[in-house]
């Protein structure tokens, strides 16, 4: 079997196809996901997914039908399970070990969901995969160890350091325009919320707990 690099999910929340053109433009998918409506925005960029899946409650069977007869696999689930169309597809996404894992359509009117789907991310995170949720505005991801943003390659203006856990000890930043030096953050607290990066290379240095992180442009 090919060495799987990258995967994309596109799911069925806020439309995100001006994200998603935007990646394409930068790399190129080992495989593509659609989860439930996430087709519809797969069938508007013309692209072919490896994989279709859901309890297609928000798809038109019309829809379905056509990538049915393209002979891509569909997987069917009950409208009643104790999963999220986005968990099935990460879990798939997870199983083939990529390197990479993005996920569109998981942002939107709905926060539960996207407040599960950010959960969903410490599944791959775990897993030792490098993950992100990405929407027109955002793009969210965790870290538990200390990393680099390239202000080159940041996806938007501000940068927000958020706790994921009760606390994150021992927090420095550095090329930032609000730097901090062996801080904490606590869960109940803006501190780390619309940061700016103003050297090429910032760090984000930290010695305990688990980081959300937010680049967004407005």
């Amino acid at each position: 079997m090919a060495e799987i690099k990258s995967v994309l999910i596109v799911s069925g929340g806020k439309s995100c196809i001006e994200a998603i053109s935007y990646l394409l433009k930068k790399e190129r998918f080992s495989v593509i996901i659609a989860a439930d409506r996430g087709l519809s925005t797969v069938d508007q960029l013309k692209l072919v997914p490896d994989f279709i899946l859901g309890d297609f409650d928000s798809v038109s069977l019309e829809l379905l039908d056509k990538y049915k007869a393209l002979k891509i696999p569909v997987i069917s689930y009950p409208v009643q399970k104790d999963k999220t169309d986005t968990q099935i597809a990460l879990e798939l996404a997870i199983s083939h070990k990529p390197d990479k894992i993005v996920i569109c359509g998981a942002t939107g009117s709905r926060a539960d969901h996207m407040l599960a789907n950010i959960h969903l991310l410490l599944q791959p995170m775990h897993a030792g995969i490098d993950a992100c949720i990405i929407d027109n505005n955002n793009k969210i991801y965790l870290r538990d160890k200390s990393f680099y943003i390239k202000k080159e390659e940041q996806y938007g203006k501000y940068v927000s350091l958020l706790p994921f856990t009760d606390r994150v000890g021992g927090i420095t930043l550095t090329g930032f325009k609000y730097p901090l030096v062996n801080a904490e953050l606590v869960i109940g607290s803006s501190l780390g919320v619309s940061n700016e990066i103003e050297e090429p290379n910032a760090k984000v240095s930290f010695m305990e707990g688990i980081l959300l992180v937010v680049e967004s442009r407005d």
